[in-house]
C-alpha cells in the first residue's frame, strides 16, 4: 500500500531539484548544442535525433537507470524508460520529442550555443522542447537521489520526428504500436500559464478544378467555342463555400470557441499570361473542436459543391488531426494543478490550446494526455529561442512533486 506523501517529502524534492539544478543546466546546454533539427527541414536532411538520444541515454546510465532504443529507421531512435514496480495499476508517462524546428535567429552563432544570458538559455529547440526533456530526466534523478521507491510506474519517452506536420510512423505513433501506454500522460509543451487539457484539431484539403486551356489569341476563344477559365470557376467555389455552418458541440476545454473554416488559403493556376487557365488548385484549412471529424467536414463540403453546375471539381484530403480533450476534474489533472499552484504562487488556466501536438495519439489509445504545461520562454525571429531557467527549475519541481503525489511511494 502506498504511503501518504508528506509536506516534508515535497520539501525534500524542492531542495534536491535546487541542488541538482546546476547539473541540469549543464545537461540542457549539451542538448542544445546537439543539432537535432527535423531532417525534413530544408538544409538539414543529414541531421537526426541520434546524438540527442545518446546524450540522454548516457545521463540515464550515469543515474543507474536502464533505457532502451526503439527505432523504425536507422539513425532515428526513440528512447524509452520504465522505472518502478513491474506490476502496478498506476502509471504515468512523460513524453516529448527530441527534434526541433529549423533555427529562426539571424545570428547563426546562437543557433546551437546553449549560451546563458540574464537567466535565459538560448538556442534552437531549447524551449520546444529540450528544456522539458531535461525536466523529465532530472525529475527522475531527484526521486532516485532521495531514495524514493514509487508505488506506480514512471515511463519516459523521448521521441523522434515530433515536428512532422501530421504524425510520424517513426516517433510516438511507432511506440504506441509497440505497446507504449500508461494510465495518464503529459506532453510538456512550453508555458506555465495554462495546463492544456486538450488541443484543437485540423482538417486540410485541396480542391482541383479543370477547365479548358486555349491561347487567348485564338478565334475559338474569341467566339466562345473553346476555352474554360479554371480560375474563374474556383471563384465560384469560393462564393459557394461562404457561410461555414458546421454543427458542433461546445467543448469544455474550449469555452466560447467554434470551428474555424478558412478557404482559400492558397491558390495556384494558370500557365501563361496569354493562355486561358485549364486548371486551378485551391487549398483550405479547418480548425476543429472535439467531436468534429474529417468525414463531417468533407460531407459539408461535398454537399455545398454538389449544388454548383458547370464546374469540374475534385476534392482531396491533405491532412486530418482529431481534436482532443481530457476531463479537467479528474484527480490526476487536479493533482498537477495543485502542485503548480503551490510552486508558482499562481493558478494556471485549465483549458485547451490552439495548435495540435502528439497528445491526441495517446488520448485516442486510452492514455489521456495533457497537451501542454512546461517552462516559460520565447520563440522570436528577432531574439531567437530561449527558456527562462528559473521557470525551468519550477517546472522540474512541479513535475517531480506530481509524480510523487500521483504514483505514491512504497
Amino acid at each position: 500500500m502506498a504511503k501518504e506523501i508528506s509536506l516534508s517529502d515535497l520539501n525534500k524534492v524542492d531542495k534536491q531539484i535546487a541542488k541538482n539544478f546546476e547539473d541540469q543546466t549543464v545537461f540542457l546546454e549539451s542538448l542544445v548544442k546537439q543539432k537535432s533539427v527535423n531532417p525534413s527541414r530544408q538544409g538539414f536532411d543529414n541531421v537526426s535525433e541520434e546524438g540527442m538520444a545518446k546524450i540522454i541515454r548516457s545521463k540515464l546510465r550515469d543515474m543507474g537507470v536502464v533505457s532502451r532504443y526503439l527505432r523504425n529507421k536507422k539513425k532515428r531512435p526513440n528512447l524509452v524508460v520504465s522505472w518502478g514496480p513491474t506490476r502496478s495499476r498506476k502509471s504515468l508517462a512523460l513524453v516529448g520529442h527530441m527534434d526541433t524546428d529549423e533555427p529562426i535567429n539571424e545570428n547563426k552563432s546562437e543557433w546551437f550555443s546553449g549560451e546563458v544570458k540574464d537567466g535565459k538559455m538560448y538556442g534552437t529547440g531549447v524551449l520546444d522542447m529540450k528544456a522539458s526533456l531535461s525536466a523529465y530526466v532530472f525529475a527522475l534523478k531527484a526521486l532516485k537521489d532521495l531514495g524514493f521507491e514509487l508505488d506506480g510506474k514512471l515511463k519516459l519517452a523521448f521521441t523522434v520526428d515530433g515536428k512532422s506536420e501530421y504524425f510520424s510512423k517513426l516517433g510516438l505513433h511507432y511506440l504506441i504500436n509497440k505497446g507504449f501506454k500508461a494510465k495518464v500522460a503529459l506532453l510538456s509543451k512550453p508555458g506555465t500559464n495554462k495546463i492544456a487539457v486538450g488541443h484543437r484539431g485540423g482538417y486540410r484539403f485541396k480542391i482541383s478544378v479543370k477547365g479548358e486551356e486555349v491561347d487567348t489569341g485564338r478565334k475559338s476563344w474569341e467566339t466562345g467555342k473553346k476555352g474554360k477559365n479554371a480560375i474563374q470557376d474556383v471563384g465560384k467555389i469560393i462564393s459557394c463555400l461562404g457561410g461555414f455552418d458546421l454543427p458542433f458541440k461546445q467543448a469544455r476545454a474550449f469555452p466560447g470557441r467554434v470551428p474555424v473554416f478558412t478557404f482559400p488559403t492558397k491558390i495556384t493556376g494558370g500557365r501563361a499570361v496569354n493562355v486561358v487557365p485549364g486548371k486551378c488548385e485551391a487549398w483550405g484549412d479547418v480548425k476543429l473542436l472535439p467531436g468534429n471529424t474529417d468525414s463531417q467536414v468533407r460531407w459539408w463540403l461535398e454537399g455545398r459543391l454538389s449544388k454548383l453546375s458547370g464546374v469540374n471539381w475534385s476534392l482531396e484530403d491533405i491532412l486530418y488531426v482529431p481534436a482532443m480533450e481530457v476531463d479537467k476534474t479528474d484527480r490526476w489533472v487536479k493533482l498537477l494543478h495543485e502542485q503548480a499552484e503551490k510552486v508558482l504562487g499562481k493558478s494556471p488556466k485549465l483549458e485547451g490550446c490552439g495548435p495540435w501536438n502528439d497528445a491526441w495519439m495517446l488520448t485516442q489509445t486510452d492514455t489521456p494526455c495533457l497537451a501542454g504545461f512546461g517552462p516559460d520562454g520565447q520563440i522570436d525571429e528577432g531574439q531567437g529561442e530561449w527558456v527562462d531557467l528559473a521557470s525551468l527549475k519550477q517546472v522540474t519541481q512541479i513535475i517531480t512533486r506530481w509524480i510523487l503525489v500521483y504514483l505514491g511511494k512504497k
